[in-house]
């Protein structure tokens, strides 16, 4: 048997972290099948699985959402695959092999992000409809993403092609050092609009006299189409107290989750949002908005707002940097809520899509 995964995406937040995380343990756990994994060599350098026996290397760099990477897909698929997994919906029109397709959200469907954005929603329609047409399996990486998959195709929720496979999460038990002076409330998320930063920045505001904390904002600041680039000069309005990093090797995140006093994710729309785990394996408490997929994957565990009510954002971050049993306590619950998310169980699952698919 042999199975292609097209990895290009490894680089990006979400979906690389999924690919870096779940495809080591696939081809693992899966030692009786042969792999050809899709990509360009130097984004894979660090995919320690290139090495496995089982594991063949093809590179491929045609960017992604193109004409060409739909004209070179027949070129470099192996005759022999007997399942191609896209993780992500840019699948390859021209194969007509068994098929799973990994969905983490329709962001590019739902969201206004630019004045491309008509051009990129019929885009996403388009292979939304096809991946219907073509899949064998979908995965969702949320409930949420599968019902807004049925919501907008008109689909009977119980659909028995799409099956929703949570995430994992990574326990990191190493120390580090404090890389911040002073005290910090902390944020992961680019500047894309639907972070909703802008309105962070102005609850912020609201309470910057009344705590010392500055605000981090950890993440991309540029390259995005419908990035916020009017976010930046907000931010920079605010002086030492409101500090945008940039992106963060995964050692330094861990450094700033580990000594934050609080971690707030604003944002309006997530697949899964893995920032929100992470805060909470670090030990840190966590406030979120009350929206897309958060609620699902948080649980009990985070003090929730409604992302568009500044006022109501503002107070809860009084309340968790001003009262150390409420912290205490969501730390706590926070602890117990990431032992639900493993990356082991993620992978079983999804062997058993992949067996359902090979042996149907």
């Amino acid at each position: 048997m042999y199975i292609t995964i097209d990895a290009r995406l490894i680089n990006a937040s979400g979906i690389g972290t999924y690919i870096t995380k779940l495809v080591p343990l696939i081809i693992q756990r899966l030692n009786n099948i042969e792999f050809f994994i899709l990509g360009k060599k130097d984004d894979l350098a660090t995919l320690e699985v290139l090495n496995y026996p089982n594991t063949e290397f093809i590179q491929y760099d045609a960017p992604i959402y193109t004409v060409k990477e739909q004209l070179i897909f027949p070129k470099v698929i192996p005759k022999k695959t007997n399942l191609f997994w896209a993780p992500h919906y840019n699948i390859p029109i021209y194969y007509s092999g068994n098929l799973l397709v990994t969905i983490h959200d329709l962001a590019h469907l739902v969201l206004y992000q630019s004045s491309l954005d008509f051009i990129k929603k019929r885009y996403a329609r388009y292979f939304f409809k096809k991946i219907l047409q073509k899949a064998d399996k979908i995965i969702t990486v949320s409930n949420f993403s599968k019902n807004e998959y049925t919501k907008y195709f008109g689909l009977e929720k119980d659909f028995k092609q799409i099956v929703a496979i949570h995430n994992g999460i990574s326990i990191n038990k190493n120390i580090y050092s404090n890389p911040y002076n002073r005290p910090y409330i902390l944020t992961v998320g680019n500047i894309k609009p639907h972070k909703n930063l802008s309105r962070l920045l102005d609850a912020f505001n609201k309470i910057m006299d009344s705590i010392p904390h500055t605000l981090l904002i950890v993440g991309k600041k540029s390259g995005f189409i419908g990035g916020d680039m009017n976010l930046i000069k907000k931010a920079n309005a605010f002086g030492e107290r409101v500090v945008m990093t940039g992106f963060l090797s995964d050692d330094k995140l861990q450094s700033y989750y580990s000594h934050a006093d609080a971690f707030i994710f604003p944002s309006i729309y997530e697949g899964f949002g893995f920032p929100p785990l992470e805060a909470m394996a670090a030990g840190i408490p966590v406030i979120a908005s009350k929206a897309a997929s958060i609620t699902e994957v948080c649980g009990d565990a985070a003090l929730y707002f409604d992302p568009y009510n500044i006022d109501e954002m503002a107070e809860n971050i009084l309340q968790m940097v001003n009262d150390q049993t409420l912290g205490n306590l969501y730390i706590s619950k926070g602890k117990k809520r990431v032992k639900m998310f493993s990356w082991g169980t993620t992978a079983e699952k999804t062997i058993q899509v992949i067996n359902n698919i090979l042996h149907d």
